[in-house]
This record gives C-alpha cells, structure tokens and sequence, in this order.
C-alpha cells in the first residue's frame, strides 16, 4: 500500500518509509522525492531523523529499512 503525502508528519513519515520499502537499494533522495512529491528539503530532513533513530539505514547514496522496525515489529 502506497502512503500519500496528506501534509501531516504522520503521512509524509510513513510516506517516506513505504517508498524507501518500495523503491529497495534506488532509494535515493531523489527517487524518494520523485515517488513521496515531498519537497527535497522535507524528505532530507525526515530521512536523517529516520537514520538517527535507527529507523532507516544510509549506505552511499540510498537509503534502506533500519534495525529498528524489525525491533518494533
């Protein structure tokens, strides 16, 4: 299932996940911003705090699922 940017921090968090989720090791932040429609900035910024709390994971220049959601899963 595919989240869409609704404007809420919730929406545009879980947005980026499912893209990250969806897009495997071409999760760049410019294929995440293509895919979300997040501003760039936004989708930065999100990333790093999803980085920061284990959350996902930057290897290069993709992102990928963290060792966090398997902790809460």
């Amino acid at each position: 299932m595919d989240s869409v940017d609704d404007h809420t921090v919730t929406g545009r968090i879980l947005a980026v996940l499912d893209a990250v989720a969806d897009l495997a090791d071409a999760a760049t932040l410019a294929a995440l911003t293509r895919r979300t429609g997040i501003p760039k900035p936004t989708v930065r910024r999100i990333a790093a705090d999803l980085c920061a709390r284990g959350v996902l994971q930057r290897r290069n220049a993709s992102y990928r699922l963290g060792p966090r959601l398997l902790q809460l899963g």
